[in-house]
């Protein structure tokens, strides 16, 4: 296949197009402000450049309450604790996508047509993670020891007056109190439905909070908050409509809850071929991105993957997920609500 080549009817070079690609944001800016991925790039020098799987060791922390100090009374031996560790298992991500040029029509009608081309490419990919990271937030959740972290209001989890199975003024709160205790302001997302930014909102529970974005030109943006933390918005990923009632699903999520790095030894991740058969001539763009999205103190069992690249559905699958940290060191919350 061609190395450069057209794409609808505009020159392509893929080191060009590569660049624009590096440029566009990986996350929406929300998500970066909240902290919650954690951009190590030492983890692609785990795996290697032929590899797909790393293990990413920690130290389980030194606990006063677990291994109490020693009364220094000149009789009592000062006997040293052990140092314990572990390791957690991560595996790259990989997806691939092609387009044909008529995709893009619309997208090549401005002076810079690749930087359009670009800015399409790299929102899709962004909603390519962000589903891997919200089906992995799912498993993950379902798992035994994170049964504290989730605050189930909806009525298939119990039998309760109507009114019971919203969220209030006070859920948020008691939810993050239940999921970390007295670590419970260690939460910087919300990632909420659409219905229940708008129950907050008629609630007046939603702050305005007003920042500096510095770029090409500063401006000043009004950010909201819903008790100190940052809302995500979406219609996707937060509603579960396969029972009797709608479940809406709100995530709180805590900076560093996920690491995250790009795959960055791809050949030819970009690029473009012609069929000069059909319709008389086709231009295509070919794509592939890789990327860890680790849920932070949990471990992929790689050896259930059945491929090099783990599914959407095997990450979905609790049983292909361990948990490695004590439970209150995860950031990571859900409730769950009939509204």
């Amino acid at each position: 296949m061609a190395m450069t080549g057209k794409f609808g009817g505009f020159d392509f070079d893929p080191e060009v197009f590569s660049g624009y690609m590096a440029e566009q944001p990986t996350w929406n800016d929300k998500i970066y402000a909240s902290g919650i991925m954690v951009e190590d790039n030492t983890i692609m020098d785990l795996i290697g450049t032929k590899g797909n799987v790393a293990s990413l060791p920690f130290y389980v922390p030194i606990d006063e309450n677990d291994d109490q100090a020693l009364n220094n009374d000149g009789m009592t031996d000062n006997t040293p604790s052990e140092i314990s560790g572990g390791k957690q298992t991560a595996m790259m991500i990989q997806r691939m996508k092609a387009w044909k040029a008529k995709d893009f029509t619309k997208e090549l009608t401005g002076a810079a047509p690749m930087t359009h081309v670009a800015n399409s490419v790299a929102g899709y990919y962004r909603q390519v993670w962000t589903r891997d990271l919200m089906t992995t937030a799912d498993a993950i959740m379902q798992l035994a020891g994170m049964a504290n972290h989730i605050t189930d209001l909806s009525a298939e989890a119990e039998a309760t007056p109507e009114e019971a199975n919203s969220i209030n003024a006070t859920t948020l709160i008691y939810a993050q109190q239940k999921a970390l205790g007295d670590m419970a302001d260690g939460f910087g997302l919300y990632l909420i439905n659409s219905y229940i930014f708008a129950k907050y909102k008629a609630l007046g529970l939603v702050d305005y909070n007003k920042y500096t974005i510095t770029n090409a030109i500063e401006r000043e943006v009004e950010l909201p908050t819903i008790g100190g933390l940052i809302p995500l918005v979406t219609d996707r990923f937060t509603i579960d409509t396969s029972g009797a009632n709608p479940v809406y699903k709100s995530y709180i999520i805590g900076q560093g809850a996920f690491l995250t790095c790009p795959k960055n030894n791809y050949e030819n991740p970009y690029y473009t071929d012609y069929d000069p058969e059909t319709s008389a001539g086709i231009e295509k763009l070919y794509t592939k991105q890789g990327r860890v999205i680790h849920p932070n103190g949990f471990s992929i069992k790689a050896e259930s993957i059945v491929g090099e690249s783990p599914t959407n559905a095997e990450l979905g699958n609790k049983a292909n997920w361990t948990l490695k940290f004590k439970e209150k060191n995860i950031p990571i919350g859900l409730i769950k609500s009939n509204g």
